[in-house]
């Protein structure tokens, strides 16, 4: 009976993932349909791959000034988002675990805006992971909120003046897990479980200021 249920599980999240690949590739191709990004930016996190790898591009072509922040800016995937980018896109070191790192985009961000100031931050960069509880560890834990949670908190708190001064907008790209059990999956629930709560707490806070805050549950 016990594999019967781990194996409906498997099955069930398997076709959320398609599904979700599905939506988030229309997503993709159909961002900021009928707006002229020219004039504003946009700051990405986690583009070295994956969705913030695709949305970068996607912005670019719109005519936005991206700021793609990358962990490994001379890795492969950062340098083919360089090459195949118009000038109007940067990529930036960012790891969002490290407060410097922060601090370094945000006074690069800040120095090269355009007229219309910052549109847009995407909170992307995550990780996720696949452990029963009793087998991790405190360390898993902390690692998997430290990116995915504070990292996100952190560049807000770096961001938010010139986001508020533009009256623009904060994504966090949440999950499905945030509200759905999952067998091995606590960590990463607990750390967008978190997220979620913290995008709605500042939802509350920046209204008054004319600053969107958005969730997108892309996993």
């Amino acid at each position: 009976m016990d594999t019967l249920f781990f194996i409906g599980q498997i099955i069930g999240v398997g076709s959320v993932f398609v599904l979700l690949f599905f939506v988030l590739a229309q997503l993709v191709s159909h961002v900021g349909r009928g707006l002229d990004g020219r004039g504003r930016a946009v700051l990405v996190t986690g583009c070295d791959s994956g969705f913030g790898h695709q949305l970068a591009r996607a912005l670019d072509q719109k005519g936005f000034v991206v700021f793609a922040g990358c962990l490994s800016p001379e890795g492969p995937g950062a340098q083919s988002l360089a090459r195949q980018s118009s000038r109007n896109l940067r990529v930036l070191q960012l790891d969002v675990t490290r407060e410097e790192e922060v601090l370094q985009a945000k006074k690069v961000v800040h120095d090269n805006l355009p007229d219309k100031g910052l549109w847009a931050v995407v909170n992307n960069a995550g990780i996720s992971d696949w452990a029963e509880i009793e087998w991790s560890s405190i360390a898993d834990f902390q690692n998997m909120v430290d990116i995915n949670l504070f990292g996100a908190i952190r560049t807000t708190l770096a961001f938010l003046p010139l986001i508020r001064e533009a009256k623009g907008r904060m994504v966090y790209m949440s999950s499905i897990f945030a509200f759905f059990n999952c067998l091995n999956m606590a960590a990463y629930s607990v750390s967008k479980r978190g997220l979620e709560a913290f995008a709605d707490c500042l939802r509350v806070e920046m209204d008054s200021f004319g600053v969107k805050v958005w969730e997108r549950c892309v996993s």
